[in-house]
């Protein structure tokens, strides 16, 4: 199986510590960087040498997915887990933690690699395979973060880095994301765990589960995210099958999971899900790590977190791209529960060390407020809001919205701004639309987000916007050529609802001329 280039350099730089004496080392990969495959293709070179390995994880999915991305390699295996068969001659072992620690059984010999180390790591079993001071441990994590007082450098040497999230979206290897949030929700009355670091559940649920906020989650999703397939990560299991009946009221199927459900019932809802019967499932943090569904491009976040690697390990659970569907996006809605405020998006994970992040708003870091008029997320020290040209004044307000409201970054909004600008230039020029995102991709290097352009002239709907807009289309349509199908595609363009693009960015611009 043929590798990505920073896969390759990231093999090579593993082998470069190990040469250099490193015996405890973490490697950091984010969601949909390829971490099975870099795995795999140590595991072979081991193999080819005559050595022996094993491959250490949690959760029965991962198992799976271990188990044939080593046949894909042609690398001998068996498996140390109840329920799966099991050939203990093999040369490479993949072992459930759990099976190892209830059998009782020694931790096979060889190079050791450890799933999602960011938790495994950790668990009793593993902590004598820690004190070998000869075995060579790689521990493979998309979230190198830990809350609590054990941390990641008690137990590895040294961090070896992939790319992180924003090269992989530039690459076209993630998907880039849509993020739409409401103002933060009231969390005065949540307690924090002192085991975990974190919410704790019962005071989530009690803050967040009622019918108005789970409805309003069924409406969001009606309008922006209708027909893709989608998680909603929520505060407990009275909550998640709250929401999968608002959901199940009219008429989206949408399933439960929890840490109960059969491994048998599971499947067949992850089935169910792939092959697009089931849009929708609802759950806790059961979908957090060993979830791989790449065709699922909507995300309803509606858990509060203070852990920087489980707001990642959402965020990661829809950035896998997906050729089938031809994915182009995933979108998150976040229902005030403030985690992008703390953590930011995915592409804003940069700088990974294995020190403890700094929280963000910390010194040395620009504050952010909200908008009181759109919504947008801007830096603090910003009188006039750059995307709405609103006054914001001194004091950040927490205004509840009609609806969710995109979440981008100070740079995006300036480049929204100008994009919106480009199209109203456009209009009044009678120049046709594609010509705005010509311009601007000549500015940028790309082309604009397509639902940069619903409102983007009038940004508003009533009928003499409309009757206006119609004029100057047909007018560019008895110009150029164009049908009457061509003024309607491009009418929703301007008018459309919800933020599904008729006509992408991309036709556009090769419609420009």
């Amino acid at each position: 199986m043929e590798l990505r280039d920073y896969q390759e350099q990231l093999v090579h730089d593993l082998r470069l510590a190990i040469a250099q004496g490193y015996r405890r080392i973490l490697v950091y990969l984010p969601t949909g960087g390829g971490k099975t495959v870099v795995a795999s293709a140590i595991v072979q070179k081991i193999v080819k040498k005559g050595n022996r390995a094993n491959f250490i994880l949690h959760r029965d999915p991962l198992v799976t997915q271990t188990s044939e991305k080593f046949t894909d390699f042609d690398i001998p295996h068996g498996i140390i887990k109840s329920g799966f068969p099991e050939n203990p001659n093999a040369p490479v072992q993949i072992c459930g933690v759990q099976t190892l620690d209830a059998r009782k059984l020694p931790i096979p010999p060889g190079l050791t690699l450890i799933d999602e180390a960011h938790s495994v790591s950790f668990y009793r079993k593993l902590q004598e395979l820690f004190l070998e001071k000869e075995r060579i441990i790689l521990g493979f994590t998309a979230t190198p973060f830990r809350r609590g007082k054990q941390k990641l450098t008690d137990l590895y040497d040294i961090l070896v880095k992939g790319p992180e999230p924003d090269l992989l979206i530039r690459q076209g290897h993630l998907a880039p994301g849509r993020y739409f949030a409401y103002s933060e929700i009231d969390l005065s009355s949540v307690g924090i765990s002192r085991r975990s670091g974190d919410y704790k559940e019962g005071d989530l649920q009690r803050a967040l589960n009622f019918q108005a906020l789970n409805q309003r989650v069924v409406e969001e999703y009606q309008l922006i995210a209708a027909g893709r397939q989608g998680i909603i990560f929520t505060c407990g299991i009275e909550h998640s099958k709250a929401i999968r009946d608002e959901f199940e009221a009219v008429g989206i199927p949408c399933a439960h999971i929890d840490g109960e459900t059969p491994n048998t019932q599971r499947r067949k809802i992850y089935a169910a899900q792939k092959s697009g019967e089931l849009p929708l499932i609802s759950s806790i943090e059961t979908l957090t790590e060993g979830f791989d569904q790449p065709s699922v491009s909507w995300l309803g976040v509606v858990r509060p977190t203070l852990s920087h690697a489980l707001h990642v390990q959402m965020l990661g659970r829809a950035a896998r791209t997906c050729a089938e569907i031809n994915k182009t996006d995933f979108i998150v809605s976040d229902f005030g529960t403030g985690n992008l405020q703390r953590f930011g998006r995915l592409e804003d994970q940069v700088d990974v060390t294995l020190q403890p992040p700094r929280r963000r708003n910390s010194p040395g870091e620009a504050p952010t407020k909200i908008c009181p008029n759109c919504n947008a997320l801007i830096l603090a020290w910003r009188i006039v809001c750059p995307e709405c040209h609103a006054d914001t004044g001194a004091e950040i307000e927490d205004v509840p919205e009609e609806h969710l409201s995109e979440y981008l970054s100070d740079e995006e909004l300036d480049q929204r701004r100008h994009y919106r600008q480009l199209c109203r230039r456009a209009y009044e020029r009678r120049y046709k639309p594609g010509w705005a995102v010509l311009s601007y991709r000549d500015r940028y290097g790309c082309f604009p987000a397509d639902w940069w352009s619903f409102g983007a002239v009038f940004n508003n709907r009533d009928e003499n916007a409309r009757a206006a807009y119609r004029q100057y289309l047909e007018f560019l349509a008895t110009k150029h050529g164009h049908d009457l199908r061509w003024v309607e595609r491009y009418m929703a363009v301007e008018f459309g609802e919800g933020y599904r693009a008729e006509v992408s960015a991309q036709e556009m611009a090769e419609n420009s001329t």
